[in-house]
C-alpha cells in the first residue's frame, strides 16, 4: 500500500462532525422534534432531558447522523413570571418566554422574580431578590523588571568661543554635550530606573575630566550649562552614572555634559560618526 494509500484510509476513517443552533419542539419517545431552519426533524436526544419547548439547542452531526446535545449556551436560573397560571405559567429568561410547570405550593403573579430548575423544567418559586454580580477587583499593572535598555543620542557637540563643533570635547576651553530631544522621556515613561550607563567612544584622553547633566533637548545657540557633575570614574566605554540620574532625564528634558575643570583635553566621537557614542543603558522596572 502506497503512503498516499495509507493516508487515504485514515482520513477516511475519522469520524466527520458539526453542528448547529435548534429550536426544540418536543419529546416523541427517546427522541427529540426540533427545527433546524425551516425543517422540523426527529433526531435522538442524547444531553438534556428532556429540553423545554422554545429552547435553542446544539445538534451535532455525527457521520451524518444528527443528535441533540443540550442547550445552545448556559441558561439563567432566574426569570420574571409574565403569564401566572396553574399548573403551568409563562417565565421570561434572557427575553424568552418558556411555558413551565410551578412546583406545589407556589401561586404566580405578574412580575414575580423567581427561580427555574432547568434539569426538571419546574418553576421553584418567588426570590426576595438578588446580588448584583461583583466584578472582581482588577489585579492593576504589576510592575516588570527590563534590562539593558538603550536610548542613543540624537546629536553631540563642543561649544568653544562662539562656535560648536561634532565631537563632545572636555578641554580648557572646550564643553561637550549629548543631547537626546525627548526621547529619554517617551521611552522611560512610567518606569522607575536603578541603573543607568552611558556608553563613551573615548578618542584621546589628558587631565581633568567631569560629568554632568544638562537642561537642552537639542544643541543650544551659547555656551552650555552643565549641573550636577562629577570627576569622571572612567573615560571609555559603558561607565555607569548616579542611579538618580536616570529618573531626573525621565522626568526632565535633558542629557549629558562633560568639562575639565582644572584643565584637560578629553575627546570623543561625535554621534553623526558613531551611533552609540553617548548612548545611555537603564534597567529598572515600569
Amino acid at each position: 500500500m502506497s503512503l498516499g494509500e495509507q493516508i487515504a484510509r485514515v482520513a477516511a476513517s475519522i469520524p466527520s462532525v458539526r453542528s448547529e443552533t435548534a429550536v426544540f419542539v418536543r419529546m416523541e419517545g427517546a427522541y427529540a422534534v426540533v427545527n433546524v431552519g425551516l425543517s422540523t426533524i426527529r433526531v435522538a436526544n442524547v444531553g438534556w432531558v428532556p429540553p423545554v419547548a422554545g429552547m435553542t439547542v446544539q445538534v451535532e452531526w455525527r457521520d451524518g447522523f444528527p443528535v441533540v446535545s443540550g442547550p445552545a449556551r448556559a441558561l439563567n436560573p432566574v426569570g420574571v413570571i409574565t403569564g401566572a397560571g396553574t399548573p403551568r405559567a409563562t417565565v421570561q429568561v434572557d427575553g424568552v418566554d418558556y411555558l413551565l410547570f410551578i412546583r406545589a405550593g407556589y401561586t404566580p403573579t405578574l412580575g414575580d422574580t423567581v427561580t427555574v430548575n432547568w434539569q426538571t423544567g419546574i418553576i421553584e418559586g418567588a426570590i426576595t431578590g438578588q446580588d448584583a454580580p461583583e466584578t472582581p477587583p482588577e489585579a492593576g499593572n504589576v510592575p516588570q523588571p527590563f534590562r539593558e535598555l538603550v536610548v542613543k543620542a540624537a546629536n553631540s557637540g563642543r561649544f568653544q568661543t562662539s562656535w560648536w563643533g561634532p565631537e563632545p570635547w572636555a578641554s580648557n576651553n572646550n564643553r561637550g554635550i549629548w543631547t537626546y530631544e525627548n526621547r529619554i522621556r517617551e521611552t522611560l515613561r512610567d518606569a522607575n530606573v536603578t541603573r543607568i550607563e552611558i556608553n563613551l567612544s573615548l578618542v584621546e584622553s589628558l587631565g581633568n575630566a567631569s560629568i554632568g547633566l544638562h537642561n537642552y533637548g537639542s544643541i543650544p545657540g551659547g555656551f552650555p550649562d552643565i549641573h550636577d557633575g562629577y570627576p569622571m570614574p572612567a573615560r571609555s566605554g559603558w561607565v555607569e552614572l548616579p542611579q538618580w540620574w536616570g529618573n531626573w532625564l525621565r522626568d526632565n528634558v535633558g542629557g549629558i555634559g562633560v568639562w575639565a575643570p582644572g584643565g584637560g583635553y578629553n575627546r570623543w566621537q561625535a554621534v553623526r560618526f558613531d551611533s552609540w557614542s553617548g548612548a545611555l543603558r537603564f534597567a529598572g522596572t515600569m
